[in-house]
Formats: C-alpha cells, sequence, structure tokens
C-alpha cells in the first residue's frame, strides 16, 4: 500500500504511521519533503526505512523473490517476516502555489507508484478542485486509488476540513466565525506559511501581507487543537503570526477521524483483495 501526502499533512500522517498494526514494514522515500516525518518517526522509535525515490520499485519487486526475507532483514532488525508493507511519500508545499502543477505533480506521483502498489490512498482533498477528476483522469492505472472523505463519504475540500472532522464541520466554522475576516491553522499551516506562498522576511513583504488583510478584512486566527497534536511549538507559532499581524485568536476543536478511518478502510479493502 502507498501513500502520497502533502506535507501539510504530516500530522495526520503520522498519526495513522503511529496506530497500533498500522503496518509491518514501512518505507518513507528519502526526500527534503519527508525529513519532519523522519524526525517524527525517530522520536518515538517507530522503525522506517528511507530509500531514493528511484529505488523502491526494484526493492519490491526483489521482495516478491526468494530474498524476501534477506532485503527486510537488513532493514528491519527484529521484525517477523510479515507481508503488509507501507510505502510513503512526501510532496512538496510548494505545489499548491499553482493548481495546474499541483494536479501534475499529484497525477504524476499515482502513476509512478502505481506500477508497485496494491492500492494508493491520497492524503490531499480537492484542493481547489485540482484533484476532482483524479479517479476518471487515472482510470487507466492498475491500482485503486482511495480518497479522503468525511462521515457522509463527500470527499473532503482540504486540510483544514479535514482537522476539522468534515466539509460539514468546516462550514459550520465559518458560520462561528461570519462577519470577522478568518484563517484556519494547523499545528503544520503555523510552522510552514511562509513555504506556502514563499514570501520573505523583508519588511516589505509583510507590509504586503498585511495591506491583503485589511483589504480582506482578515482580523481572527482559528488555531485547530487536537488531541493528537505533536508540534510543541503550535502555541508559539500562532502566537507569533497573531502578533506580526494584530490578529485576534481563537480556538476550536479538531480530530484525525477521517485519516484514520480512511487509512483502515484502504488498508483492510487491500488485505482482502490480496489474500
Amino acid at each position: 500500500m502507498s501513500i502520497i501526502a502533502c506535507r501539510i499533512l504530516e500530522e495526520e500522517l503520522f498519526h495513522v504511521i503511529s496506530l497500533e498494526t498500522a503496518f509491518d514494514y514501512l518505507l518513507v522515500t528519502d526526500t527534503k519533503e519527508a525529513q519532519g516525518l523522519f524526525r517524527r518517526l525517530k522520536a518515538v522509535n517507530i522503525h522506517f526505512a528511507s530509500v531514493p525515490e528511484d529505488k523502491i520499485s526494484e526493492m519490491l519487486q526483489q521482495t516478491r523473490s526468494s530474498c524476501k526475507s534477506n532485503i527486510f532483514k537488513r532493514l528491519f532488525i527484529n521484525k517477523p517476516p510479515e507481508d503488509f508493507i507501507l510505502v510513503v511519500h512526501v510532496l512538496e508545499l510548494g505545489l499548491h502555489r499553482d493548481l495546474t502543477l499541483l494536479r501534475k505533480g499529484v497525477y504524476a506521483a499515482v502513476e509512478q507508484m502505481s506500477a508497485y502498489s496494491d492500492g494508493i490512498l491520497l492524503f490531499y482533498g480537492l484542493c481547489g478542485n485540482s484533484l476532482q477528476n483524479i479517479e476518471k483522469d487515472l482510470s487507466h492505472i492498475r491500482c485503486p486509488i482511495y480518497l479522503l472523505r468525511d462521515g457522509e463519504s463527500n470527499r473532503v475540500d482540504d486540510c483544514i476540513s479535514i482537522a476539522l472532522g468534515g466539509n460539514r464541520q468546516y462550514e459550520e466554522a465559518f458560520e462561528v466565525c461570519r462577519g470577522n475576516g478568518t484563517l484556519f491553522f494547523t499545528p503544520m499551516w503555523a510552522s510552514n506559511w511562509k513555504d506556502l506562498d514563499a514570501p520573505g522576511n523583508r519588511q516589505e513583504d509583510m507590509e504586503t501581507i498585511c495591506d491583503s488583510f485589511k483589504r480582506h478584512h482578515i482580523s481572527r486566527i482559528v488555531k485547530i487543537e487536537k488531541g493528537t497534536r505533536y508540534d510543541p511549538t503550535f502555541e508559539e507559532n500562532i502566537k507569533k503570526f497573531a502578533d506580526m499581524f494584530g490578529l485576534e485568536i481563537i480556538s476550536m476543536t479538531g480530530n484525525a477521524e477521517i485519516v484514520e478511518r480512511c487509512y483502515l478502510d484502504a488498508k483492510n479493502a487491500i488485505k482482502s483483495v490480496c489474500k
């Protein structure tokens, strides 16, 4: 099974990887975008192998031969030779600067990983409808694509909808904030907002953002708090951002229900077919 994930969903990705019996072996593509995930996994002693992207297919092909136990014994000490292998590929935040670029990047990753996957779970929402037609557009690939859906079986709009528990919860949050221009921040948003829009720290950059907030009447920031928070700098990052742009901070409760349920559903579906 493979997961293709946006780096903004690193916390949600770490959450499902941390579930008991989530996988037997974990391979993560060795990219710059995966460095934060590597640190989290090492901090809690979750065993994984970081593998160059162009080597994963070859490695997995070898696992289907008699070399399987030898390869994985070298990578995973004291692990039983079980069968469920999870491959994780984290894509860069910069893709979000252009929806056409985002679609091309995600589609390319799905096509590449479909060559060795029994199923691919996409850790993305609709993302401005850029991924709305992915099942139709990629209907020719050989493995199923699993998508994040809320409790009403609707595809989630974006990472904020995922964090709040679904599209309806996102709409309700907007209603609560009606009349106030509002930004919604998860821990990863709070620590990576500069990487997404690529502003610098120059004074003119900050003034441009302040002017934009004023034009759109942005006066409030929502801190989405979850019981599965792993970023100890969340409070500090939120306060720093709010102070920088003069925003009021309010809190809302989120959860990891969508990613957990969709991961387990995809895993069970794949295992039932591959028995």
